[in-house]
């Protein structure tokens, strides 16, 4: 009999489209809010544009992403299937959701549509409030999918690093920390989690652990800092909760000529 750890199938792998032309692979996983589920990734990912300069990713085709095929599990654990969901309404506005600060948090939430015959594995966002204060040194695992590969079909890949920053201090005067961890490309839109054994510490002392490992979702990962590094960023879960409070649908368009205030301009 198999074993399957239940966080691996909660990563999904995505491929990012323009049309049918494959312009790089990422990975989200899914939440349920308010009854309806969502792909969380990154602000890059759905965009196809650098989240820090504005510039587009893919220079050797001058194209940014417009389908998401996302590869769902099906009722039969170990087998998935393609699906596609479109990023942009008939009218050209983008169906995403992200942060009140824009493109400074990385992070989107897409509402998903094209669901008949998959079976959906969502993340359990509760796993935040796991009682266990994370401290630098600490080990972080990011379960994803390293140059679109996957365990078997469709589990992640656990890339494991170390906590760099302390997780409660924002970096930059955004809501994210730091992870040194060699990830690599594909891994963008990846949950990220603390899991300990031992004895660790919680916010009224110190606790041993005898049975089971507990795991805290630490946030999601965005890729390195730059292409020289292996300090990677990770947005606190709490963004998620400003996300889905964001009232203000953003209204870009495909050929990116009308952005919401937060425009490249103003960053």
């Amino acid at each position: 009999m198999q074993t399957v750890e239940p966080l691996s199938v909660r990563a999904l792998r995505i491929e990012c489209l323009f049309n049918d032309q494959l312009l790089g692979t990422a990975s989200g996983f899914v939440v349920i809010h308010e009854g309806n589920p969502f792909l969380i990734t990154n602000w890059h990912v759905v965009t196809g544009r650098n989240a820090d300069t504005g510039s587009i990713l893919n220079q050797d085709t001058a194209s940014i992403p417009n389908r998401l095929n996302l590869r769902h599990h099906t009722n039969l654990l170990g087998t998935t299937v393609s699906k596609i969901e479109v990023l942009y309404t008939s009218d050209g506005c983008s169906r995403w959701i992200e942060h009140p600060q824009g493109r400074a948090v990385d992070v989107v939430a897409l509402p998903l549509e094209n669901l008949s015959n998959i079976q959906l594995y969502p993340f359990e966002l509760s796993l935040a409030n796991t009682d266990i204060i994370p401290r630098p040194g600490m080990p972080v695992f990011i379960i994803g999918f390293p140059f679109g590969l996957s365990a078997g079909e469709g589990f992640g890949i656990w890339k494991t690093g170390h906590i760099a920053s302390d997780p409660d201090i924002d970096v930059d005067s955004r809501p994210y920390f730091l992870v040194d961890a060699t990830t690599r490309g594909g891994m963008s839109g990846a949950p990220a989690i603390l899991r300990l054994s031992g004895g660790y510490e919680t916010s009224t002392g110190f606790v041993l652990s005898i049975v089971g490992s507990p795991t805290k979702f630490l946030g999601i990962y965005s890729g390195r800092v730059n292409q020289d590094s292996e300090l990677g960023r990770i947005w606190k879960p709490h963004v998620l909760s400003s996300i889905f409070n964001n009232n203000e649908h953003p209204v870009q368009t495909l050929d990116a000529v009308c952005l919401r205030h937060n425009d490249f301009e103003n960053h």
